[in-house]
């Protein structure tokens, strides 16, 4: 029987002890096994939303305008396609917002400068009025920072498309304060928008219909106090803290509480009571005391989001935080609910805006053509 000379092995020299030889032969070339939690049929069969709809991906979504389309828009277009999408109202049959007595005629083009313009029609008046008069986002100034509408309406669209501001001054060539104006005028926008909806929001559901609801604090600011007006020595600190709701499956509803500090149960407790309270909830948090506090038609389940030491085999081991476990719960009516317990929705959306978190896989830009409407309908008279 004839030996055939074996393959020389690839690493002939004993392995490195650093540099980027050594950096490739410590990564794991195997996936890490997924854990028996996971791969049981309880867990597999027990979806996370069970009421309402996921969000669509963003890679499939498609939005109404591209930033192509409105720069090669002239004026006089860009003012009917804002108009068509509701971004920009007509001032036609409007009361003038000069005289306040006369009515505003239809858009015509201004001999003396070519632009398009309103005017109104009472005798004593006869002022010109521009398209974007009174609006919140789009400007006819004049200098570095007058641009086009369909220039301003580019930017805009890259703001919603959450493009930084400073990328949106480079590819634009567009003054920065116009490009932070805008941006701060969105903002304030929305505040006025979020607070007027959030009045009428209501959790929960009807009847046996329970109804998965998370909640999670977050820390934004601190405030340091002068000595002379603090309460004591010790408590010379004031924390910025917000607490936030949303329900599973529905992310229109996430209102945010304000609360100084760390959250406890008499800030916790007005919350829960106003938002909550009879409103039959699965309330998942974490682990904080204070969501311990007893609230009726409300049911809680928390898990763990810090690491332990636990004593595993005759030696301490480290226990990884539980963001989502299995949890059956015992309704009032002894009937059995699998739920899945955790916050990892809130978690990753608390410290976005409300706006985008409610319209998130959805078309910014009739959104916002929505939102606009709502804002000019509060002003403009007809």
């Amino acid at each position: 029987m004839v030996k055939h000379p074996q393959k020389k092995p690839a690493q002939w020299f004993p392995p490195a002890k650093k540099g980027k030889t050594r950096m490739i032969l410590k990564q794991k070339t195997h996936k890490k096994p997924s854990s028996k939690v996971t791969q049981s049929k309880s867990w597999v069969s027990t979806p996370y939303i069970r009421q309402g709809t996921k969000a669509p991906r963003a890679d499939r979504l498609k939005w109404k305008r591209s930033v192509q389309y409105l720069c090669s828009l002239t004026e006089k277009d860009a003012i009917e396609v804002l108009k068509s999408d509701g971004l920009m109202p007509t001032w036609e049959g409007a009361i003038c917002p000069f005289c306040s007595k006369g009515k505003v005629g239809p858009l015509q083009t201004r001999s003396s400068n070519g632009m398009p313009r309103y005017r109104c029609r009472l005798f004593g008046c006869q002022k010109f009025i521009t398209p974007q008069h009174l609006h919140p986002l789009f400007t006819a100034t004049r200098g570095p920072e007058g641009h086009s509408l369909g220039t301003q309406a580019a930017m805009l669209l890259l703001r919603l498309a959450n493009v930084p501001l400073s990328s949106i001054h480079l590819v634009t060539d567009v003054n920065h304060e116009a490009i932070e104006r805008m941006d701060h005028n969105l903002c304030l926008l929305r505040k006025r928008y979020v607070e007027n909806v959030q009045k009428g929001m209501a959790f929960g559901g009807k009847k046996n219909a329970w109804q998965d609801v998370e909640v999670d604090e977050s820390v934004f600011d601190k405030k340091l106090i002068p000595l002379e007006e603090a309460e004591s020595p010790t408590k010379t600190t004031m924390w910025e803290q917000w607490v936030g709701m949303v329900q599973r499956g529905k992310p229109e509803s996430l209102p945010r509480s304000p609360g100084p500090g760390p959250i406890k149960k008499c800030d916790w407790k007005p919350i829960a009571d106003k938002w909550l309270k009879d409103k039959q909830v699965l309330l998942h948090t974490d682990s904080a005391r204070a969501y311990k506090s007893k609230t009726p038609g409300v049911l809680h389940a928390s898990v763990v989001h810090k690491k332990r030491r636990v004593w595993v085999g005759g030696r301490w081991v480290w226990e990884p935080p539980t963001y989502v476990k299995i949890k059956k719960v015992i309704l009032p009516n002894q009937k059995r609910l699998t739920v899945k317990v955790g916050s990892t929705t809130l978690i990753s959306k608390v410290r976005s805006a409300q706006y985008e978190y409610w319209n998130r896989g959805r078309d910014m830009w009739e959104r916002t053509g929505e939102l606009l409407s709502w804002h000019m309908s509060q002003i403009m008279t007809k």
